[in-house]
């Protein structure tokens, strides 16, 4: 089962991975997507406002071109007999016949009701009955019917024609489309000689033209989108596969040192401990009575033996987390008499400082299945912790219970505190607080704290404020 567990990490590793690397290479084509709309949307605004001001500048030459006491001498049906009228319509048709594009020229005026104009004349008011019958079924529908002087048109959906044509020179922003096409209209005021704008003459232009320009336009841009994405998905693999690699690689290193430490440690440890044995014998005078002066070496090496054999057991504690080999051994504990052991240990230590060391341990916490050896590795370091940041007079309390179905326990000191800067550092290897330089440590204990309570299935945090002190927290699952 375990070789099963292992086997699916790469696996499940993969397709976080390759996960990721679809969502980076999702937004890298919503975000070429969108910039490609944006250029193409203004490239088309760019388009239109030029055939704007191209049709803006045509009616505007075109409205100088009218005689205003011809306009004036025309206003009913029956004024399409007089020359004047026939002036209009020549030179309407001759400017529509010039321009291709041109579909219609005419020139309204305006009456009483501001939603109501009239027709002057139309280019096309005087051609035959055959041309104006444009589906050549010999009558002439109501959609033929060739605008005459007087005739009504309703401008209450042409807000340009109504309220700016007869101000200035204006193409119309939105396009038309209608039987004959797609079409924008441009108008123009015709003034008198007193400046007053009498009439104005309006061309619809055919822009079939600017629409295959546009959409020719598109295909490019579809082409440019699809490049990206082509690009930018090898650009992300090339990254994601290099960063990969980086990742593999410097696991690879830091893999290399968790076992290098660990083999180290273990082979220190070995050395360490027949010191620390032959040190005891020497000190139980199992070698020979010593004299004064070789009691008083002895009384110094002992203690320097024995940080020796800690750190190096603490060496092989973090290499062991560091390369997921933290073996857990449950046994029947008796957690009670577990903690009282641990806390007589440390207590030692307190009572050299000068700290208040208080416990209060609850007697009806059940047996429960631990690991001896990581239980005593965590509560010892938080206590070891607690006692050597707390200075003389201060208190370290241990508080063992049972909530739930959890082992609950405090380690409380009123030491130095961890400044909040480094809160969420508290837990890595070699760390220490910024505020505890001249205090002696090696910055794993806690980390191995850590290993050994998350190792159990368990979790650890803290409480703390900077010269207040600090509070470690443990809950273990009970498992009978």
């Amino acid at each position: 089962m375990k070789r099963n567990k292992t086997n699916k990490i790469p696996i499940i590793k993969n397709f976080l991975n390759r996960q990721k690397t679809s969502f980076v290479l999702l937004v890298c084509v919503l975000i070429a997507a969108s910039i490609t709309y944006i250029i193409y949307g203004y490239t088309q605004n760019l388009l239109r406002e030029r055939l704007r001001e191209r049709l803006t500048a045509i009616v505007s030459t075109a409205s100088i071109q009218f005689d205003p006491d011809n306009i004036n001498a025309v206003w009913i049906r029956e004024d399409a007999e007089k020359p004047e009228f026939k002036a209009i319509v020549d030179k309407l048709w001759n400017f529509r016949e010039a321009n291709k594009n041109i579909r219609f020229a005419y020139i309204m005026r305006r009456t009483d009701d501001p939603n109501m104009f009239e027709f002057v004349a139309d280019a096309e008011s005087l051609i035959s009955f055959e041309e104006a019958d444009f589906n050549a079924n010999g009558v002439i529908d109501p959609d033929e019917e060739l605008p005459m002087p007087g005739d009504p048109f309703d401008v209450t959906e042409y807000p340009v024609l109504r309220d700016e044509a007869f101000f200035a020179p204006i193409a119309e922003r939105e396009l038309y489309e209608d039987q004959w096409g797609v079409t924008m209209s441009g108008y123009a005021p015709i003034f008198d000689d007193n400046g007053e704008a009498i009439a104005i003459i309006g061309i619809d232009v055919m822009v079939g033209d600017y629409m295959s320009v546009t959409q020719a336009t598109f295909i490019p841009f579809v082409l440019f989108i699809l490049f990206l994405v082509f690009l930018l998905t090898l650009l992300t693999i090339l990254l994601v596969r290099i960063y990969q690699e980086r990742v593999e690689a410097m696991r690879e290193i830091d893999r290399q040192k968790d076992e290098l430490l660990s083999i180290v440690s273990h082979q220190l440890a070995t050395p360490i401990s027949a010191v620390k044995w032959n040190l005891e014998m020497m000190a139980d005078g199992d070698m020979g009575k010593l004299t004064k002066d070789q009691e008083e070496h002895l009384k110094t090496i002992q203690p320097q033996t024995e940080n020796l054999a800690d750190l190096a057991s603490m060496i092989l504690d973090v290499s062991r987390i560091q390369l997921g080999r933290m073996k857990v051994d449950r046994t029947d504990l008796d957690v009670a008499q577990f903690a009282e052991d641990v806390f007589n240990e440390v207590e030692p230590k307190a009572k050299e400082k000068g700290v208040k060391y208080v416990k209060s341990i609850s007697k009806d916490i059940p047996k429960m299945m631990l690991d001896k050896r990581l239980s005593r590795m965590a509560m010892e370091n938080l206590l070891t912790n607690a006692v050597k940041y707390t200075p003389k007079g201060g208190e370290v309390e241990l508080k063992v219970e049972v909530r739930d179905k959890y082992l609950f326990y405090e380690v409380k000191d009123t030491g130095c505190g961890i400044p909040k800067k480094d809160h969420d550092k508290v837990f890595g290897k070699l760390f220490r607080a910024s505020n505890v330089l001249d205090v002696n440590g090696n910055g794993f204990g806690l980390y191995v704290a850590k290993g050994a309570v998350e190792g159990q299935g368990g979790k650890i945090w803290f409480e703390s404020k900077e010269n207040k002190g600090t509070s470690f927290f443990v809950m273990l699952p009970i498992v009978n």
